[in-house]
């Protein structure tokens, strides 16, 4: 027996009769009484600041396929709650609530595991066609950071300033200090595996640019604003580099959620219409089928 089509109705709502001259103004009401709305409200605020909670949250934000669970879990969740109506709805003959019962399982598991077999695969392919783009796109998203660039820089040449007019120890731990606020400020922008690489510097990079920059406040201690300027021409680029690397990571969030929704969509969609019900309805066929042959032949013969 084939899965016909079946409406999951949960409730039956008879038509009123369309009178225009019995127009009421609608009322809504709560269904859910106010005591048990601020009893449940008090509850999950309490669960939510217990620290084994806030431990789960941080952990699994952690995840990089944080997004692809939530979506899983929320198939999980309408799912079986389509199973639930199939076995109470009424209007659906008694032997047919197997066969939607396994169609139904077999597109949850099939299309969760396929989610999480395919994600890599995608993600990769994914990121390399961002990679292509913010290539292609280097001077937009340097333009796009101009502001937070010259923030960096600001906050950055202030501090050389202030570091220029010490003497000793002062001036050695300064200089020290403004190598260490270049790195801090720059380390979105080192190298790491995974990570979007049209904006990255290598670290030895960085620690030559951080050495010139000692090196340039050394030659002008004494005079604040030539330290400055010249310490303003040797981290012009990796600025700029950092700000448009800021710029093209708010993207990314973005575009994995994306991924996700639309790997899910098309395996959901797609994957369980075409693929998993008519294996669904030969495995039911399969067993199901026989068993009511079998009950007939008996009927028959009494």
């Amino acid at each position: 027996m084939k899965i016909n089509k079946v409406d999951y109705t949960l409730n039956n709502i008879p038509k009123k009769n369309n009178n225009s001259n019995n127009k009421t103004t609608p009322s809504f009401k709560g269904a859910v009484p106010q005591p048990v709305v601020d009893g449940l409200s008090k509850f999950y605020t309490g669960v939510a600041k217990t620290n084994p909670f806030q431990k789960f949250v941080k952990g699994f934000s952690r995840s990089n396929n944080t997004f692809t669970h939530l979506m899983v879990a929320e198939s999980v969740l309408l799912s079986g709650f389509y199973m639930i109506n199939t076995l109470r709805n009424k209007k659906i003959e008694k032997e047919q609530k197997p066969q939607m019962l396994i169609n139904d399982t077999l597109t949850l598991g099939v299309s969760a595991a396929g989610a999480y077999l395919v994600e890599d695969k995608i993600t990769n392919a994914v990121m390399k066609g961002a990679e292509k783009y913010f290539n292609g796109h280097k001077d937009f998203y340097v333009k796009l950071g101009e502001k937070a660039a010259a923030a960096g820089k600001d906050d950055l040449l202030g501090k050389v300033a202030e570091v220029a007019g010490k003497k000793g120890s002062e001036f050695t731990e300064g200089l020290e200090q403004v190598a260490s606020k270049m790195g801090s400020q720059l380390k979105n922008i080192v190298g790491e595996e995974g990570k979007l690489k049209a904006f990255q510097i290598t670290g030895d990079k960085l620690s030559s640019v951080q050495s010139a920059v000692k090196e340039s406040i050394t030659k002008n201690a004494g005079n604040a604003e030539k330290a400055k300027e010249a310490v303003k021409g040797l981290v012009d680029d990796v600025y700029n580099a950092s700000a448009a690397r800021g710029e093209a990571d708010k993207l990314l969030p973005g575009i994995n959620k994306l991924k996700v929704i639309i790997i899910l969509g098309i395996i959901y969609r797609f994957l369980g219409p075409v693929v998993i019900t008519p294996i669904a309805n030969k495995i039911s066929s399969k067993f199901f089928n026989k068993k009511n042959d079998k009950a007939e032949s008996i009927q028959d013969k009494k």
